[in-house]
């Protein structure tokens, strides 16, 4: 099981940081030597950038962080989707699968001051022993990225009229955490 992207969403649904976790270069086998071509294409420039003042990732993965962000609305909204919360202990912030698309499941995780945190990760065939493992290890991610994100929100220089996430630090540890999870088939 390995990371794929991760959308931070304010209270108001407006993207706080947008990042896909693109392998790097070298980490696949060139696609010309696998496929018997003599020549390779020129690369494609990784599909998450920051331009203009907003975070890019792939439209495949902005539709599914959309998804999310729906399914997310149709939990907390009126009875009956609210079931998941009002649950006891640390649990409570942890809102479990979205939702599975193709090959990927997406994880969702709100704090109490309604910021929402979505991690898409790499669906893989699981016992159900496992999955519930996976599951466990997924929302002790996600709980890191929370202190991770609280942490950013203390530093004293930052503006308060700008809740973007722009902070090196951030994103070096933030990618750190990737790392182990990706790294460690999901244990951190």
């Amino acid at each position: 099981m390995a990371a794929v992207s991760l959308a931070i969403v304010g209270k108001n649904n407006q993207p706080l940081y947008l990042r896909e976790f693109v392998p790097e270069v070298g980490a696949f086998p060139d696609e010309s030597v696998l496929f018997g071509l003599s020549q390779s294409l020129p690369p494609l420039p990784p599909p998450t950038t920051f331009r203009n003042g907003i975070f890019q990732c792939s439209l495949k993965q902005e539709f599914l962080l959309h998804a999310a962000l729906d399914r997310f609305e149709e939990l907390s909204g009126p009875p009956p989707g609210y079931g998941w919360r009002n649950r006891p202990g640390a649990d409570g912030m942890f809102m479990g699968l979205l939702g599975v698309v193709d090959e990927l499941r997406i994880y969702g995780y709100c704090t109490t001051t309604k910021i929402k945190f979505f991690l898409i990760v790499e669906d893989e065939a699981l016992s159900k022993q496992q999955q519930k493992n996976a599951d466990e290890d997924i929302k002790n991610l996600l709980k890191s990225l929370h202190q991770l994100y609280v942490e950013d929100l203390l530093n004293p220089f930052k503006s308060l009229d700008d809740l973007t996430i722009l902070s090196e630090r951030f994103e070096a540890q933030l990618l750190n955490y990737i790392a182990a999870f990706n790294q460690s088939e999901g244990m951190i």
